[in-house]
């Protein structure tokens, strides 16, 4: 008998486009507070964005209405997923699925049920 692996889509993948930007939003939020995640990707991510918006040059100039904020968020969405790129796999992983409500078991480890399939003979003594 095989362990079965969770398979399916990514939990990006089941999700709204909404839903996305904020799962993603919130996974960035997590990393920065973990010990775990290099302070240099921790200041590397949020400084870029950082920068361009204090930068008076933009991409779609904030002179028309909402327009002008959507490059913004985007560059915010950008330096959230160039964090979460930037991480240990294993504790983004970790935080998706705490973000999730997953039982998660590292893939590094064994499985929780590992079958051992083999012959015996008794011997009577």
């Amino acid at each position: 008998m095989a362990c079965s692996s969770r398979t399916g889509p990514s939990p990006s993948q089941r999700l709204g486009f909404w839903s996305t930007i904020w799962h993603t939003l919130r996974l960035a939020w997590r990393l920065l507070r973990d010990h775990r995640v290099s302070p240099f990707v921790k200041l590397l991510a949020p400084g870029l964005a950082l920068i361009y918006l204090l930068l008076p040059v933009d991409v779609a100039p904030d002179l028309f209405p909402a327009l002008g904020q959507l490059d913004d968020l985007a560059i915010l969405f950008l330096a959230a997923r160039l964090l979460i790129e930037l991480s240990p796999p294993g504790v983004v992983a970790e935080h998706e699925a705490d973000l999730a409500g997953w039982d998660h078991t590292p893939s590094n480890s064994p499985p929780p049920e590992e079958v051992v399939e083999t012959t015996y003979r008794v011997i009577d003594e």
